[in-house]
């Protein structure tokens, strides 16, 4: 099935018929602000109407696994959040301790994470002077070894209290991190695979702006980088990301990434820095800006084959 650009949802009443309005860019699913509000009180019944926009139906991920046919032993590891941060073995990094929290709407269930910074959390981690609230998996549960290859899922979403990075200017440098694929060895340098979202805007045309991929490798303290554009960052919208890895720091590296099913990176190439592995991070790291932020994190997955992962159909990949 391809995917359109508008989808239609109907509720039990006439009235609250609506399109959900995607942005063709991704193929993203979008939740109805009447549904957003009051996610929890909706039978799991309704939230299957609402698959195509950024919902499904599902009290637990073998529940999930068992509706879609996926082969449970090709799940490695699956979070979905449902009591807490620490769930499933993530370890929090924050200046204040439970700066993270569950919050009730889910992408795959009825519970996510919610990142959460305050002015003044620096210094967490190794930030410095940028702000951090971070989840850690292990290196282990990551599969981030050299010759490892999984495939790998998990959902963002930007809420209203999201704040953009403000633009950069001449003498300031304005950033952040959403997700990455971290590097085991402590230090300056670039995590091997990350999420960055930039601001909206940009002084000079050559300033990336809004989310993409980054690959870093080679030396840790000066890494060669390759960059590959997502799109702009949108509110209350569920972003599915898929990714197929191969960890190695040799040229038979490789990482392909989705974005709600559409390919967005086919990247080939050195996915580690030489001697080291890596480790999972869910994210809300970004340089100072004198506000409160917040970034939406839910099921993280990751699997032998494509099906234990995704959601939905990828472009490219047969089902």
């Amino acid at each position: 099935m391809e995917l359109s650009n508008h989808y239609v949802v109907k509720s039990l009443s006439q009235n609250s018929r609506r399109f959900c309005r995607v942005a063709g860019e991704f193929g993203i699913p979008s939740i109805p602000s009447a549904f957003r509000s009051a996610a929890v009180a909706i039978p799991a019944a309704t939230f299957a109407l609402l698959l195509g926009c950024g919902q499904v139906s599902s009290d637990t991920t073998a529940a999930s696994a068992s509706t879609l046919g996926v082969d449970p032993s090709t799940v490695l590891f699956s979070c979905t959040f449902p009591s807490a941060p620490s769930d499933c073995g993530f370890a929090e990094q924050a200046k204040v301790p439970g700066r993270a929290s569950i919050v009730s709407i889910g992408r795959d269930g009825l519970t996510a994470v919610r990142l959460h910074t305050e002015p003044g959390d620096t210094d967490v981690a190794g930030s410095g002077i940028n702000e951090r609230n971070d989840l850690q998996l292990s290196q282990q549960a990551s599969g981030g070894f050299q010759g490892m290859e999984w495939w790998y899922s998990h959902s963002i979403l930007f809420p209203d209290d999201y704040v953009d990075p403000p633009m950069s200017t001449d003498t300031t440098w304005n950033w952040a991190t959403v997700f990455d694929c971290h590097n085991t060895t402590s230090g300056a340098g670039q995590a091997n695979f990350q999420i960055n979202a930039m601001p909206v805007t940009a002084l000079y045309s050559d300033r990336p702006t809004g989310l993409s991929f980054r690959v870093s490798y080679g030396d840790q303290t000066n890494p060669v980088q390759y960059n590959a554009p997502i799109g702009p960052v949108l509110r209350n919208l569920w972003y599915d990301f898929v990714y197929h890895i191969k960890w190695s720091s040799g040229t038979d590296g490789f990482i392909s990434a989705w974005v709600n099913g559409v390919k967005k990176m086919d990247y080939v190439g050195p996915t580690l820095y030489a001697g080291q592995g890596c480790y999972l991070k869910l994210a809300n790291y970004h340089s100072p800006f004198g506000q409160p932020s917040s970034v939406i994190h839910d099921r993280v997955i990751s699997g032998t084959t494509p099906s234990a992962v995704s959601l939905t159909p990828l472009q490219g990949v047969l089902p």
